[in-house]
């Protein structure tokens, strides 16, 4: 008789569920000095409470564990919902997180760090046991994905970047790094830079009630969001039709954060006022290394001279550095008050995965897109034809007023 051979032990197990809070229990366990702000227990919870609860969106918190140890390895906070009829599960994000990563244990590969070999390895076994766990599921989207832990721990990989084809995301991240006095790196941005900035503190401060402030009282801190979420979409709408950040779920998520996490540091509030006056307000996260600007709002045209948000941006990221931070961000999207800064690009990265055969063709759909948006004469291409058709219209009808007859004017 011919001996069946034995299956070999999975290394990793994961389980799937939708329960927030005994979820966040061992996502505490897992945070060290290396996670995201974004990682922190404040923004977690404020995000499944409010944007994670949503309708059509359901909360689907991904577990891994050691199959020998019971240890966790990593944990996915993502959230599932149906799009064209098909099961769709995406990270925790919403248009509001900057950079989507999983919280991964340290030496979650074993081994040397730089035995990328045995880590790539290790991640497809571990990526096996995170499919076998979305069973049931049709896609997986991953926009703005972090290659691995940020600049303070450069040795941490992701697992999905190993595991899955992700791709370079067209958006980057943004941030600077103090190592040793601030008046040292206010002189590395050279004497031009240095000068701008002392020069509009002093313009800013000719009013003696001008000042920056971190907000640490809660109650000031809910009013201070009122006025600025007020400031931020009267300026915005002109701009962007589709504004929502003060829809009543989005307003909720902030304000719940702050709620969460003003007392320990992890969310921050700061401002720049004139007496009573909100000139400039920023919201912002923190880790134990890093503060990340998330939001950033200015009051009217009368300050413009201070440059308010980029001198808010200088004070800010001066105050945290007096508190021990060294690393500053200021999040995706390429705004000239960021340049100033001479800020380094962190790079980030998108991956599309189908999950079942009914996600095949999303999956090949996302595939093509990207690589035709690779193709640079194509784009220039569909711009211009974009350009030629939104332009039609108008071009036709002033050419029927420069020909037609005007009507005669009754008098």
């Amino acid at each position: 008789m011919n001996k069946i051979p034995d299956t070999p032990e999975p290394e990793y197990i994961a389980d799937a569920g939708s329960t927030v809070e005994p979820f966040l229990g061992r996502w505490a366990a897992l945070l060290d000095e290396h996670s995201s702000p974004f990682h922190s227990l404040a923004w977690m919870r404020a995000w499944y409470a409010t944007l994670g609860n949503a309708p059509g969106r359901t909360p689907l918190l991904v577990g891994v564990k050691r199959a020998d140890t019971g240890a966790d390895v990593m944990l996915l906070p993502l959230v599932q919902r149906r799009s064209c009829g098909l099961s769709l599960v995406e990270f925790a994000d919403a248009g509001v997180v900057d950079y989507v990563s999983p919280l991964v244990a340290s030496g979650w590969a074993g081994g040397s760090p730089d035995d990328t070999g045995a880590a790539a390895a290790s991640a497809q076994r571990l990526w096996q046991a995170i499919r076998l766990a979305l069973r049931g599921r049709d896609v997986l989207r991953i926009d703005k994905m972090l290659g691995g832990a940020l600049a303070e721990c450069p040795h941490r990989i992701n697992p999905l970047m190993l595991a899955l084809r992700a791709q370079r995301c067209e958006m980057t991240g943004n941030e600077f790094h103090v190592a040793d006095t601030w008046d040292e790196w206010l002189k590395s941005l050279g004497k031009e830079k240095r000068r701008k900035l002392e020069r509009v503190w002093r313009t800013f401060t000719r009013s003696e009630a001008a000042r920056f402030a971190r907000v640490t009282d809660l109650a000031e801190a809910l009013e201070t969001y009122a006025e600025m979420e007020k400031q931020q979409a009267g300026r915005m709408r002109q701009r962007q039709p589709h504004y929502r950040l003060d829809q009543p779920e989005y307003s909720a998520l902030y304000r719940h954060a702050l709620t969460e996490g003003l007392a320990d540091g992890s969310v921050m509030l700061t401002v720049l006022r004139d007496g009573e006056h909100l000139v400039a307000a920023q919201f912002g996260l923190a880790s134990r290394n890093r503060y990340i600007a998330l939001r950033q709002t200015m009051g009217g045209d009368q300050w413009r001279a201070s440059s308010p948000g980029r001198l808010l941006n200088e004070r800010t990221a001066r105050h945290f550095f007096g508190q021990g931070l060294r690393w500053f961000d200021f999040g995706i999207g390429d705004y000239r008050h960021k340049r100033m800064f001479r800020v380094s690009h962190i790079p980030l990265y998108d991956a599309c995965e189908a999950l079942s055969w009914r996600g095949l063709p999303i999956n090949w759909a996302w595939r093509l897109r990207r690589a035709l948006k690779r193709q640079a004469w194509l784009v220039a291409l569909w711009r211009r034809l974009k350009n030629g058709l939104t332009r039609a219209p108008e071009e036709a009808a002033a050419a029927r007023e420069e020909t037609e007859t005007p009507a005669p004017v009754r008098s």
